[in-house]
């Protein structure tokens, strides 16, 4: 799997922390959608496996921020930022970014996504267990990622886990550790500051 198409799978992680005590699958996917929209910005931490074809990845750390079109998402070997209009790809041990633009027709950014969630997957409550905490499966068999399980605390409204299954048949093993919402954070805070990396080549792609 690409690694910018883990961009849209944390998406999901992060429409998923406002699950409520509903059994009804389609209103929770909602109530995700619109819960996220409300924030001005939402802080992950986390950690992630990519399994493919039999093999499981070591668990590693990362982190990401959303807000609005702009993100930034902060794992081992990359960080990837957008602030909406330019996408910086930061290959750490290349000592590279790689500047493009963002693309106005991809449903690769966490934003768009979110915002047709809940009108491109088909969602259905697969079981809640004693402790309140819900399985919830989104299916879209013609999409890239065909088919996303998550398991939330419906009580604490604390989403626990998410499995993200690609198209080409490899699997995202997602854990969160902890949300933040709504902090103040600097406008330069989603761009690719070339003068604190002067090490780094810059190719820009545009």
């Amino acid at each position: 799997m690409n690694k910018r198409n883990i961009i849209a799978c944390i998406a999901f992680l992060f429409a998923a922390q406002a699950v409520n005590a509903q059994n009804n699958a389609e209103t929770l996917v909602r109530l995700m959608v619109n819960q996220m929209k409300s924030h001005k910005n939402v802080e992950m931490t986390y950690h992630y496996q990519l399994s493919t074809e039999g093999q499981t990845s070591d668990a590693q750390e990362g982190k990401a921020w959303l807000q609005g079109e702009a993100y930034k998402i902060e794992m081992a070997d990359q960080h990837i930022i957008s602030d909406g209009k330019t996408i910086w790809t930061y290959l750490i041990d290349d000592e590279e970014v790689m500047v493009s633009n963002a693309s106005e027709g991809t449903d690769n950014t966490p934003l768009k996504l979110l915002t047709t969630l809940d009108e491109s997957y088909a969602a259905s409550l697969v079981g809640m267990d004693a402790q309140g905490v819900a399985t919830i499966e989104l299916a879209n068999p013609k999409g890239q990622y065909r088919r996303v399980t998550l398991k939330a605390n419906v009580n604490k409204a604390e989403i626990k886990n998410l499995d993200v299954y690609m198209e080409d048949g490899s699997k995202l093993l997602v854990t969160v550790d902890k949300m933040k919402f709504d902090q103040e954070l600097d406008e330069k805070f989603f761009t690719f500051d070339a003068k604190k990396h002067p090490n780094v080549d810059v190719i820009d792609m545009r």
